[in-house]
């Protein structure tokens, strides 16, 4: 919260509560009549949870729209912010005297440049290290009960940036060098207010059911305890699990493509700070090679996907340039005793046959990372038998009728499914067309954003069906063995992602034609009545509505 007193000069002041009331911001600088350059609208005087932050706010312009942006952004990143780090930002306010305010929020994303020690720590061990750090004298444990606390803190910050604060004092890390988070307008629906530097994922939280675009709270993973009490404080839950999260970019792949289907986001959490914790070292390099561990892997639970990333030194990531088979068969061939292969007789080999003979004997499987070996795979199983599940959905059609001169008129005639079924053949014939050989015969499953998912599911075609004299959208699913609920629920998800903005928009695009005009079809509409449904959920729903008699294409 930041509470702001604006007005010109020694006149008359109104409060303001950013974030809450930032819209009232406008209507506030309305009140005191046009501006006048020799008493501009400034803050008058600021109050926050922050300390040294008001004085710091103090004289800053109103009348400028980035300004007023720019409050209200920090208003809201300050609620990120736990007691502790508000501490910590305060300090770091003193010790740096940043001028703007972009300058003051991007302070707030380099606190890791800083050091806490709480109070209460033995003032001879702040004493020894500050000496070790300022002159690197070691001063033995038997001398340091006699050194002078107070004659040593002056003299270390004589040369080095420190500051003392309600949670303790702050010193700045040697050699630290802050990173620009928030600047040259990047701000500008690119950087969050939750976001944190470092991150793999940035959680936006909402409750299920009244979700909005933007989410209503923002966790950046991975997230100390501190910060997850936050949110769950936010939202007044005990565990953030049980709400509905969607992740946005934060200038690297997002980790939730990499995880199990249907984990939380306090299961996400574990896994982040895991990962962070034990198996990567900063490079990006690190951090692709576990993506292809856990992609190839496929596992299914948070508890083996740490496992597989624990154990990361038993795999090996084909290098730089082997992403493909058949780079693959040419990098093994390199240093094989068994096979020899010339660019003569290469002509007559079936490569594609040969390259997936040799990854099977080596235990090599194609990621979108590259390829990746270990002599011992842990959970990759995709050697079940194929199990076919077909989602069930509404159609909607629009008819543009032609007029007797030959022109379309411009209103369509909206078509349910009933309606429909007089062009069954018509759209089967459109849809049966479809050319999926790009995607290699596997449709719409190339386009699942959960890469462990689109390793599990082997095909997804879209089509089309009669249900009691209703035409329905119906997407057939081809899987290794069953799908978990949770990852039929992610399968069910990116059909109506792709049904609503992928595939489907450019189908419902393509022109059907009819005798007496033209049909238009999708497989989404914005109605209530737009469900995807299982087929036994579907069936059931039918029978208790109609009875269980059923026809098909």
């Amino acid at each position: 919260m930041l509470k702001l007193y604006i007005g010109r000069n020694a006149g008359r002041t109104i409060c303001l509560s950013l974030p809450e009331f930032y819209k009232e911001m406008d209507k506030a600088l309305a009140e005191f009549g046009d501006a006048r350059p020799e008493a501009p609208v400034l803050v008058q005087e600021a109050q926050t949870t922050v300390p040294h932050l008001g004085e710091r706010l103090k004289g800053i312009s109103c009348e400028k729209q980035e300004n007023r942006h720019e409050l209200d952004f920090l208003a809201r990143r300050i609620g990120y912010l736990t007691q502790t780090e508000q501490d910590v930002f305060s300090a770091a306010l003193r010790m740096e005297e940043p001028g703007t305010l972009g300058e003051i929020i991007n302070l707030s994303y380099n606190l890791d440049q800083y050091e806490l020690i709480p109070h209460g720590t033995d003032q001879s061990e702040i004493s020894r290290m500050m000496l070790k750090r300022d002159k690197g004298v070691e001063v033995p444990a038997e001398i340091a009960g006699f050194l002078d606390h107070e004659r040593v803190s002056s003299a270390y910050f004589l040369r080095h940036k420190g500051e003392f604060s309600p949670s303790g004092l702050v010193l700045k890390k040697e050699g630290a060098v802050p990173e620009e988070v928030y600047g040259d307008g990047r701000h500008i629906g690119y950087i969050y207010p939750g976001y944190e530097k470092g991150s793999l994922a940035l959680l936006h939280l909402y409750q299920k059911g009244c979700g909005s675009s933007c989410g209503d709270y923002a966790l950046s993973v991975p997230a100390p305890r501190e910060r997850v009490a936050l949110a769950r404080e936010h939202f007044r839950v005990e565990s953030l699990d049980g709400l509905s999260f969607f992740t946005s970019i934060v200038g690297r792949e997002d980790l939730t493509d990499y995880l199990p289907a249907g984990l939380g986001a306090e299961e996400i959490n574990q896994a982040a700070t895991f990962f962070v914790e034990e198996v990567l070292d900063g490079t990006e390099e690190r951090l692709w090679q576990l993506y292809a561990v856990l992609e190839a892997e496929c596992p299914r639970t948070l508890g083996e996907a740490l496992e597989a990333a624990g154990n990361l030194k038993d795999y090996r990531l084909c290098p730089e340039g082997v992403d493909s088979p058949e780079e693959y068969v040419h990098h093994i061939l390199e240093d094989s005793e068994v096979y020899y292969l010339d660019g003569f007789i290469e002509q007559f080999v079936d490569m594609d046959r040969m390259a997936k003979a040799l990854m099977e004997e080596t235990g090599a499987v194609e990621t979108s990372h590259g390829i990746i070996t270990s002599e011992k795979w842990r959970f990759r199983d995709l050697s079940g038998d194929l199990v076919t599940t077909r989602l069930f959905s509404p159609l909607q059609g629009e008819f543009f009728e032609e007029d007797e001169w030959g022109n379309m008129g411009e209103t369509p005639t909206v078509l349910d499914g009933r309606d429909l079924m007089q062009y069954a053949s018509a759209i089967q014939e459109r849809v049966a067309g479809e050319d999926w050989s790009h995607e290699g015969g596997r449709g719409l499953a190339m386009y699942l954003n959960n890469q462990l998912l689109k390793q599990r599911v082997a095909s997804m075609l879209p089509g089309i069906e009669e249900v009691n004299g209703c035409l329905y959208g119906v997407m057939t699913v081809v899987s290794h063995g069953e799908l978990t609920p949770q990852e039929m629920e992610a399968v069910m998800a990116g059909w109506s992602g792709q049904a609503s903005d992928g595939w489907g928009e450019g189908f419902e695009q393509r022109e059907i034609e009819a005798e007496e005009g033209e049909l238009y079809v999708s497989f989404w509409h914005s109605g209530e009545d737009f469900e995807i449904l299982p087929e036994d959920v579907f069936l059931d729903r039918l029978r208790e509505s109609s009875g269980p008699q059923m026809g098909g294409m």
